[in-house]
């Protein structure tokens, strides 16, 4: 049963007595080290983040995975890969910058162009 469609038709109490069970189930998984290099790398990333990880369920307004954003990256990954823009470690950075800005403008319905030549200074003229 999902616990987030569970939340508007549950009898008092019983969502929360849900997410506080998830809650202590995910801290005793998370307890412990790992034996494995990787398996600990990642046990420790969640512990870090153990405060966040059940937001979702919480607050309606937050969804439950990342796919938006995900979708939302895909154009600029195809378009990198497409442009050779990854064949450097600079031309791979400068890439990921400008595509994330140019995501922000378009979320805020702002002009790409008109962000950059606003906070971007011009070159000065060098004489040939």
């Amino acid at each position: 049963m999902l616990l987030k469609g569970l939340q508007p038709s549950a009898e008092p109490g019983r969502f929360e007595q849900c997410v506080c069970g998830l809650e202590a189930r995910a801290a005793t998984l998370l307890s412990g080290p790992r034996l494995q290099p990787q398996e600990e790398k990642v046990r420790h990333r969640l512990d870090k983040q153990r405060d966040h990880l059940f937001t979702f369920l919480r607050h309606a307004a937050v969804p439950a995975t990342n796919n938006q954003a995900e979708r939302q990256l895909r154009p600029a990954v195809i378009a990198r890969k497409i442009s050779c823009g990854n064949k450097t470690k600079a031309g791979a950075q400068a890439w990921q910058v400008l595509s994330s800005l140019a995501a922000t403008c378009a979320q805020r319905a702002e002009p790409f162009i008109t962000f950059l030549t606003e906070r971007l200074p011009l070159a000065s003229a060098r004489p040939p």
